[in-house]
């Protein structure tokens, strides 16, 4: 404890100040708004509400034109037109508030896990600040800064500063672009010789790792998994539970645009950042529909002004939970999501026993703008078929198909087949989402 409390008021409070950061006020102000009461939340929702719209209509050059001679002091949120990743991706700068200079923003591209590819860009401090969150949830599940961990994370090399973040921060960094046994024994062991008791990462690497611990008949008392990215299924939670030995298992829903959105603690269901932003569900027309009705998540970040995200429809269905519903002994008062709506993220198995996750396919397409939306079929366990489409505001190089070859190739150690289909549409599942990975083999990662 001495150590930890050392830890942060040099380590981390020095690295605030060098880095012109605010993630420990972030994580301070986030863990005061959980004391907050429920009156008091909203009242700090409709304030930041307020000035992220009014910022918008009057900076952001998209929507200074889409409000042109109307008086912006009357706009609504319902008033703004619902942001698309269609949008988003031809609209590009236009979307950058003009008090930024684009040159000095960081680029956040969209995981592609809907299949559709997109980016936003935040400034540096934004950064800082969403670290604040991601942290917050983390103690959620009883962690403090300075413990151990195992992430499991899409960094296919892990460099300067990241590495060093991972030294101050205790963290193991597990590669989960391709996992195999070996690869996943390795990790048990760094588990046990570093006496980690928390485990962070894609529910779907660490449902393999959890499998394969299963299955060698070995167990580990884990106090806290934390699942980033993906859909957290029952059989995840499961298997969790067997190899883990029963740890607190935390849930959050954000998108890799750069907003945090929710995330699950003593309840079944998704407590909403309030103050960070606003949900809501609407149907195929844009109507609101009722608490308690499945609909379309539209997002608004209330925190990111250099390219303010407004109703930003991620391709997500969700349900709020009416407030007649709300737990009377629930921990927090933020407003809850009674479900999200996915569908299970399958897995790539290959010939040689290596796992492939949606997001080692997202993690080498988000790179090569000129491919639109993808999906992986996987139709025997030596053949996959990468169907794409492409976007027409790219010029389409003739060695970018070569290129993610070589990149699924070195994941999958060349034991894959790999066909290639340019295709005009490439149709959602029946919830209405796309669907990345469509295995037609057995795939045992769901035991």
């Amino acid at each position: 404890m001495i150590f930890r409390n050392l830890f942060i008021k040099t380590v981390v409070s020095l690295g605030d100040k060098i880095l012109g950061a605010n993630y420990l006020s972030s994580l301070h102000m986030w863990n005061k708004y959980d004391t907050f009461s429920e009156s008091k939340l909203e009242e700090i929702q409709d304030e930041n509400l307020k000035k992220i719209l009014h910022h918008t209509s009057t900076n952001v050059p998209y929507y200074q034109n889409y409000f042109l001679n109307k008086d912006v002091s009357k706009i609504t949120l319902q008033d703004f037109p619902i942001l698309t990743k269609e949008i988003l991706r031809e609209q590009k700068e236009n979307l950058v508030s003009n008090k930024h200079n684009v040159n000095n923003l960081q680029k956040n591209y969209s995981s592609g896990s809907s299949g559709v590819q997109s980016y936003a860009y935040t400034d540096k401090k934004y950064k800082f600040y969403i670290q604040g969150i991601h942290s917050h949830w983390y103690m959620w599940s009883g962690y403090k800064i300075g413990d151990p961990i195992l992430q499991f994370g899409m960094s296919p090399n892990r460099v300067f500063p990241k590495n060093l973040k991972d030294i101050f921060y205790n963290v193991h960094y597990l590669n989960s672009f391709s996992l195999n046994e070996s690869k996943l024994l390795e990790a048990a062991a760094i588990l046990q010789k570093n006496k980690i008791e928390y485990i962070i990462g894609y529910p779907s690497a660490i449902n393999e790792f959890a499998r394969v611990l299963i299955e060698k008949k070995l167990n580990y008392k884990i106090k806290g998994v934390i699942s980033l990215g993906d859909k957290l299924f029952p059989h995840f939670r499961k298997n969790f539970n067997t190899a883990f030995k029963n740890p607190t298992i935390i849930d959050t829903y954000g998108c890799a645009e750069g907003i945090l959105m929710a995330c699950t603690c003593d309840l079944d269901y998704f407590y909403i950042m309030s103050p960070n932003v606003v949900i809501e569900i609407v149907d195929d027309y844009g109507k609101q529909v009722k608490d308690g009705e499945m609909g379309n998540v539209l997002v608004t970040s209330l925190t990111s002004y250099a390219m303010p995200l407004i109703r930003y429809k991620l391709g997500d269905l969700a349900i709020k939970l009416p407030k007649e519903k709300y737990p009377k002994d629930r921990k927090f008062n933020y407003p809850i999501l009674e479900k999200i709506i996915g569908r299970e993220t399958d897995v790539v198995v290959t010939p040689n026993d290596r796992t492939l996750i949606v997001h080692s396919f997202t993690g080498i397409v988000e790179f090569y703008p000129e491919i639109k939306q993808f999906k992986i079929i996987q139709e025997t366990i030596n053949k996959i078929i990468f169907e794409y489409i492409v976007d027409e505001f790219f010029p389409f190089r003739e060695d970018v198909l070569h290129e993610i070859k070589t990149k699924i190739d070195f994941l999958a150690d060349n034991s894959l087949i790999i066909e290639f289909l340019k295709v005009d549409e490439i149709k959602p599942t029946p919830s209405g989402k796309p669907q990345i990975i469509e295995s037609k083999i057995k795939s045992t990662s769901s035991k």
